[in-house]
Order: C-alpha cells, then structure tokens, then sequence
C-alpha cells in the first residue's frame, strides 16, 4: 500500500508538473514598464473611447480619422501595448504577451489565448461562427485558455503582408511545418483583410524590423471606439 501511495503521489507529481510546462506561456525574457506603455501610446498618439457594452459584435471596434506616424519600437514598447490592449478592447484575445525582436531580423511572441475572446474576435473580423467551429473541431482544439507562440519573419509593405513563418506551437506543442505552409495564406489573407476593414485610418506603408526596433510608416487613426475590457 505504502508503495502504491508513493506512485500515485509521483504520478500526480508529474502530471501536475506536465499540465504546468503545457500552459505555461513561452517565456522570451521581455519584462516592460508604465513607461513603455506611454512612449508607445504617445507615439501612435491615438485617441480612445469606449462603446456601449451591448454593441453588437460587427461594430465593436470602430476607427476614424487618421494622422502619419513614423516611429521605432523596441520589444518592451511593443509588448507593453499589446499585453495591455484587452483594457482598450473587452474581445482582444491574448494575455500574458510577449514580443522580442531577435537579432536576426525575425520577431517572437507569446501569449496565451481566451478561448471565447478568440471566437468573439474572429466573429467581429467577419469570419463565420460555423468556420470557427469546423476549425476547432478539425484540429481538436480544446475549448480553454492555451499558451500560443509563434515566430516570423518579413515584413508589411503597402497594406500587404510580406511575412514568414517560422515556428509555431499551442500549448507548448510545436506545430508540423507542413500546417505552417498549408495554412500561412490563411492568416496573411486575414491580415490583409483586418487592414483593408480599418483604412483609410490605418495605413501601412511599410512595417518591418530595422537596427533591432520595428519600424512603422504609416497613417494611424486619429480615435479608436471600442468595447473596453472589464
């Protein structure tokens, strides 16, 4: 019985220390300050305001107007405003970011994923709610928080998307490189289409890694409206 007891404890050992590595976000090393947040924010230098919270999904983020910008970002800007951006926008669906820029030109992030945010955001792009669900039930995706990362490469130039993908993994679990290539036009084509939804607001003339900063040149909106985060 003794025994037994001791393989049950190092069993639930291990499972617990399994589920821990498997939902635990990749760490990149990026940690940020409220003054990152600021630089960043000053820099887009776009005004916010929120929308009523029964805003139907379809218009749950509206921009108008628009400014150029031409400004650097280093990795602690950039993940300071992405990991902050659920509080400007309830259905933004990733926490816990991160985003590095790597010496060799490419870009890291890591998150971990809401799985409802994600499925109310993918709604409010336009995409179908019967795609969504024959996706996750193509790729058994389980309906829960998941750690996501990924890393690309390339850049956007003109409002289209010039990117490579390198590597992927949810849930600690990397991705095989033949779904990367099947499905990377996928996700450009969605990248392309959430740029052409914001313009003439939103205007990329290039976005892209230069002397270790991501570099944008630009129009950024003026004001942004969207539903806020709780």
């Amino acid at each position: 019985m003794k025994k037994l007891l001791i393989f049950l404890l190092v069993d639930l050992i291990i499972g617990i220390a399994l589920v821990f590595f498997l939902m635990r976000p990749k760490t990149l090393g990026i940690r940020y300050t409220a003054e990152d947040l600021s630089s960043v924010k000053a820099k887009l230098n776009v005004t916010t305001e929120a929308l009523p919270t029964n805003t139907p999904l379809g218009q749950t983020l509206l921009v108008t107007g628009g400014h150029p910008v031409d400004a650097t970002f280093t990795s602690q800007e950039l993940t300071a405003l992405v990991d902050n951006r659920h509080n400007d926008y309830a259905y933004f669906p990733f926490r816990n970011v991160q985003i590095r820029i790597v010496s060799d030109g490419s870009v890291e992030g890591s998150a971990t994923v809401s799985y409802q945010d994600a499925v109310n955001y993918l709604v409010s792009l336009g995409i179908a709610q019967a795609d969504i669900s024959e996706g996750v039930n193509k790729f058994k995706i389980p309906k829960t928080n998941l750690p996501v990362y990924l890393k690309v490469s390339g850049s956007i130039e003109n409002n289209q998307s010039l990117i490579k993908i390198h590597g992927a993994k949810i849930a600690n679990i990397s991705i095989p490189q033949k779904y990367i290539t099947e499905y990377s036009p996928a996700l450009l084509n969605l990248i392309d289409d959430v740029i052409a939804d914001r313009q003439p607001s939103v205007d990329i003339y290039k976005l892209g890694v230069e002397n270790g900063q991501v570099r944008f040149q630009g129009t950024a909106p003026d004001k942004e409206q969207a539903v806020r985060g709780n």
